[in-house]
């Protein structure tokens, strides 16, 4: 008798009993981001790749420094160092084929900066900090905008006026002078009710009933008194008001959840009329586990 062993097929990865459904395999793309940004969306997503495909600044641009060769554009004045020898020896001594032809130090050409005295020459701009002060910027016209900020600069303060006191006595007819009012200097306490006030019983000597507390006068009632409550909330909330207030205490008297014998949701249900969830797990068989009975190999054949 022998036992073939037949390896049982993993749960996971692609099935290929029909009776067991393989379940989605879910992976990281391989796809670049210069790929996904050739994808078309909508015209909207298009516009922001605008220029992304064009050639950068590539153009045969003429430098604008030396020779122009563009005749809408002007070419610069160009200065050079001479190249004549300087402290130069006669002509007859340093080269006799040389004629005396006067060198550059010879002339008495005036200078290209500053004012040009030939007409010819134009003189260049002359540019300097100015010499003048704030108060005399301040005083230069421009716009009657402007003067409005200088309203009353040039006027006089308000300690140049010999201005009258508004308080006291008026001198001038057309303002009115102000009601005073003073200390009387008449002695006080010298009047006959003095006297006869100091003979009648004082404050002290009545014997007056408080007006704070219960009243024994009849002819006058007593405050009403309010304190502290010493009920405590428990007792508050036992308290019927009204039935709409009774609605706020639905379920304070019920038992919570953890009171009720409920059954759990998870693993297998044993109402009918709850579905059990599917539930996977690792097998638990051995693997590579043959039958140990004792059957003859093949060395033990005749």
């Amino acid at each position: 008798m022998s036992h073939e062993f037949k390896p049982k097929r993993s749960m996971f990865g692609r099935q290929h009993d029909s009776r067991k459904n393989t379940a989605p395999t879910v992976g990281f793309g391989s796809s670049d981001r210069a790929g996904s940004n050739k994808v078309f969306i909508t015209s909207e997503h298009s516009k922001i790749n605008y220029g992304l495909e064009s050639p950068g600044p590539v153009y045969d641009l003429k430098s604008s420094v030396g020779k122009q060769e563009a005749s809408k554009n002007a070419t610069a004045p160009l200065f050079s160092f001479g190249t004549a020898d300087r402290f130069q020896k006669s002509a007859a001594a340093s080269s006799p084929s040389r004629s005396a032809v006067p060198g550059p130090g010879t002339y008495t050409g005036g200078s290209s900066f500053g004012r040009q005295g030939e007409s010819s020459k134009q003189s260049s701009e002359c540019f300097g900090f100015g010499s003048s002060t704030r108060v005399g910027a301040a005083k230069v016209y421009l716009s009657p905008e402007h003067s409005k900020n200088d309203y009353g600069m040039s006027s006089p303060g308000p300690s140049a006026y010999s201005a009258k006191s508004a308080v006291g006595k008026q001198h001038e007819s057309k303002k009115e002078t102000a009601p005073s009012f003073v200390f009387s200097s008449t002695e006080r306490f010298k009047y006959d009710f003095v006297e006869r006030a100091a003979r009648l019983p004082g404050a002290g000597q009545y014997n007056t009933v408080g007006a704070c507390g219960l009243q024994t006068d009849s002819k006058k009632s007593t405050l009403p008194k309010y304190s502290f409550g010493t009920s405590n909330r428990e007792q508050r909330d036992k308290v019927y008001i009204s039935a709409d207030h009774e609605k706020g205490q639905f379920g304070q008297s019920s038992p919570g959840p953890a009171l009720v014998g409920g059954n759990s949701s998870v693993g297998k249900q044993t109402a009918s009329k709850n579905a059990s969830a599917s539930s996977w797990s690792f097998g638990s068989a051995r693997r590579f586990v043959y039958n140990t009975n004792k059957v003859p190999g093949p060395g033990s054949y005749d």
